[in-house]
């Protein structure tokens, strides 16, 4: 799927069984989408680099959130994985060395 440079789409299937694996042979995923803009954007430039990098983290944060309840740790640990998955995606998707050296560097900080 290409997208197009002006718009990233964050799209994870999530479904019960992100929170809890037992019932994942029963359990129906759905697909929750969240668009970004990066209109405006030089994805060469690592300070742009670095806003868009915040902005699909904000956005993955959204997407993997299932409940604003309490959660468990097991339950804290799988939204940050489902962050962590929907985010490389997003940052693969446009294809930016800068993009991703910004997210290699935000991981090691």
């Amino acid at each position: 799927m290409t997208l197009p440079k002006a718009l990233v789409s964050i799209a994870l299937a999530t479904s019960v069984t992100a929170m809890v694996p037992a019932f994942a042979a029963t359990s129906d995923a759905h697909v929750k989408t969240q668009n970004v803009s990066i209109l405006g954007y030089d994805l060469s430039d690592r300070a742009d680099a670095e806003r868009v990098l915040s902005k699909i983290e904000s956005a993955a944060e959204r997407v993997c959130t299932l409940s604003t309840a309490r959660v468990t740790i097991q339950e804290r640990k799988l939204r940050q994985q489902c962050a962590e998955k929907a985010i490389d995606i997003a940052v693969k998707s446009l294809k930016s060395p800068t993009l991703s050296e910004a997210l290699i560097a935000s991981r090691e900080s």
